[in-house]
């Protein structure tokens, strides 16, 4: 059995080098394969990967796909959001050849390797799981120590409870779940490649999480919420708990997107499958 874990981000300053270099080095302790896709960096800064490189543990687990702002225009409208998240977690979800995948964010500190396979020996390949994060500070963990993260997380597992914040988008909504269910979301290759991954027309903020798990239900998929998995979201400027931030200039229509959408737009390409796309190993 083989796990990977995607995240995706953009060299702007937004997220701190330091959540970086934690988020990535958690995930590669839990997870066989990580993918770093880079999306719309600005061409003189280059991905973000390559400024933090130095700092992450070198294990040639970590795969990176870097989408300049010159290929972009070609790809999404000018006025999608800075990082349009469909279009890099399809990609890598096109690429990627391990059993077990989760869709994650920068801000995440992975769960526990030995909690998560001890979970995915009895997970149904046929069911798509959203698991429930639990919300720390980030100044919290930077204060303790970024050396220090597994005792941190590991006080955390034994102190913290279950995060059971529910979500409904629309009024028949019933596949959101969870409140910002897009933290880590899990399915087996199987359940990802039926359902051909993230709507890429959502080109704006919001409920695209909510649209690929109502996919899942769509193409006779189970979908479940996971609590008892202990993993962390660490706060960030400008976003609250609710998933609410001013930086969403422009939202996708929730009643488009969830309450009338009933089949894939994704064409048999999606994830740009039939593009040639150099994969970095760090």
């Amino acid at each position: 059995m083989k796990t990977a874990a995607i995240i995706y981000g953009r060299n702007d300053g937004y997220k701190e080098d330091d959540r970086v270099v934690l988020c990535i080095t958690t995930l590669l302790d839990t997870f066989d394969e990580v993918w770093y896709i880079d999306w719309n960096s600005p061409e003189e800064e280059g991905s973000l990967l390559w400024r933090v490189e130095n700092r992450l543990p070198k294990t040639g687990r970590l795969k990176h796909i870097m989408i300049p702002p010159s290929v972009i225009s070609q790809l999404a409208p000018s006025n999608a959001s800075v990082v349009p998240s469909p279009i890099p977690l399809n990609i890598a979800l096109r690429r990627i050849e391990a059993d077990w995948i989760v869709a994650t964010t920068m801000d995440v500190i992975a769960p526990n390797k030995e909690i998560f396979n001890n979970f995915l020996s009895n997970a149904s390949e046929d069911t798509f799981y959203t698991l429930s994060r639990r919300d720390i500070e980030y100044k919290d963990i930077m204060d303790n120590g970024i050396e220090n993260w597994k005792k941190y997380r590991d006080n955390l597992d034994k102190t913290t409870e279950e995060r059971r914040f529910f979500a409904r988008v629309t009024p028949n909504d019933k596949y959101s779940i969870i409140n910002c269910c897009g933290d880590f979301q899990l399915a087996s290759r199987k359940v990802w490649n039926s359902i051909r991954g993230f709507e890429e027309l959502m080109y704006y903020a919001c409920f695209v999480d909510t649209t690929v798990q109502k996919k899942a239900i769509l193409n006779g998929f189970g979908l479940e919420a996971i609590y008892n998995i202990p993993l962390y979201h660490m706060s960030h400027a400008g976003m609250g708990n609710d998933g609410s931030s001013p930086s969403k200039q422009i939202y996708n229509d929730a009643y488009e997107w969830v309450e009338w959408f009933e089949e894939t737009r994704n064409t048999e390409t999606w994830g740009l499958s039939n593009t040639d796309i150099e994969i970095e190993t760090f």
